[in-house]
């Protein structure tokens, strides 16, 4: 047994790791917005009016020669967002109403008083503007929380359809290798008996007993390998690593390639359906490189950092375009999915210098459970 250093395939730091402005200002937003959220119509409307007098009367001192109807609209967009359609167009015409009230106590002078009246329509007229753009803002943010919830609701159903499937193939396994296991053994152990009993009687018919004990004995090892494929990793917190050692164990024997894993020495993963999906996506992706690579050795590599689990199938087949292969039943869409359902990444890379590397990233369920720093072969 080798111990040595294996380079972690995860180069990039986590994303808790790295400084994000744009999360920052994310959850400020979402502060705000929760926080109007929680408010009273009644009271988002009182907010609204007062902050409407704050702007008249800032407006009032700065002097009817500095246009400041623009700010109107932020008390408008506050009622019509977080409020209602009819107090926002209050709320527009009261704000047309003190504007003109402004305008006229600033001393703003026009040769004749319907040109003031003129002044306000248009300002209210933009006002009504702003109440339209509210509300479709309103809609677009509306549909955007329903899209998410729905979004989220979808993934939560994917996550619980195919943890019910991984469950019932476990169960299926378990009943197999439990039940229908046990009976083949008592029946081939039977027919062994029959054998024995017809040899000693000198009777031609033992021959066929005992090719009824063979193959009763090859079918309790068909239906024990397919009880494995259903359930093929154990739920202790060791279990990838003994079934990804089984997979490489069975591609070397069967299909005649060099195939090994490479994990840390103490691997503990709690989550068996993450560990489940990692497995079947190693599965698939040495089959990949066997049958379509034409591979002729594969590594199966299992690294961490403290905050990503890795797995890496690398081989130093012919390799493929990922592009091209989408349709011809190579299982991809399927990995992607499989990573996709535990918040990871599947990437497919060219190998160095011949080959394919696929890698799956995922977070980790128990962060600092897998070190990478001592590896075994």
């Amino acid at each position: 047994m080798n111990t040595f250093k294996f380079p972690d395939v995860t180069k990039t730091a986590p994303p808790s790791a790295i400084p994000d402005r744009e999360d920052s200002s994310s959850r400020f937003w979402q502060g705000v917005t929760e926080f109007f959220r929680k408010q009273s119509p009644g009271w988002l409307y009182f907010e609204a009016i007062v902050l409407m007098g704050i702007i008249g009367v800032l407006d009032f001192l700065t002097g009817y020669e500095v246009e400041f109807f623009p700010f109107y609209a932020i008390p408008i967009l506050l009622a019509v967002v977080w409020g209602g359609r009819k107090g926002a167009v209050l709320i527009a015409g009261l704000s047309a109403m003190v504007w003109y009230a402004v305008d006229r106590a600033a001393g703003h002078g026009y040769s004749q008083e319907w040109l003031r009246i003129w002044q306000a329509i248009v300002r209210l007229f933009f006002f009504f503007l702003v109440v339209v753009a509210g509300i479709a803002l309103k809609k677009q943010r509306d549909f955007s929380r329903a899209q998410l919830a729905l979004s989220e609701r979808l993934r939560a159903m994917e996550r619980e359809i195919i943890s019910v499937s991984e469950r019932e193939q476990v169960r299926i396994g378990r009943d197999l290798h439990d039940g229908v296991c046990q009976y083949l053994v008592a029946i081939a152990y039977t027919a062994g008996l029959l054998k024995q009993d017809l040899e000693r009687e000198a009777s031609a018919k033992a021959a066929t007993a005992g090719e009824i004990a063979d193959l009763l004995q090859d079918a309790v090892v068909r239906t024990r390998d397919l009880a494995r494929g259903l359930s093929p990793v154990d739920s202790d917190v060791d279990g990838l690593a003994s079934a990804l050692e089984a997979l490489a164990s069975r591609t070397t024997k069967l299909m005649g390639v060099s195939c090994f894993v490479i994990y840390p020495k103490s691997v503990s993963i709690p989550d068996n359906a993450q560990a489940i999906h990692l497995y079947r996506i190693a599965q698939e992706a040495v089959s990949n490189a066997v049958k379509h690579g034409h591979a002729r050795s594969v590594i199966i590599a299992l690294e961490s950092t403290d905050h990503e689990l890795a797995l890496r199938i690398s081989d130093d087949g012919i390799g493929f375009d990922p592009a091209k292969v989408e349709k011809r039943g190579m299982g991809l869409n399927t990995m992607r999915y499989r990573a996709h359902v535990k918040g990871g990444d599947l990437n497919i890379e060219p190998n160095s210098p011949t080959g394919t590397v696929v890698t799956c990233t995922i977070h980790k369920m128990n962060p600092g459970e897998l070190r990478s720093d001592s590896y075994e072969l």
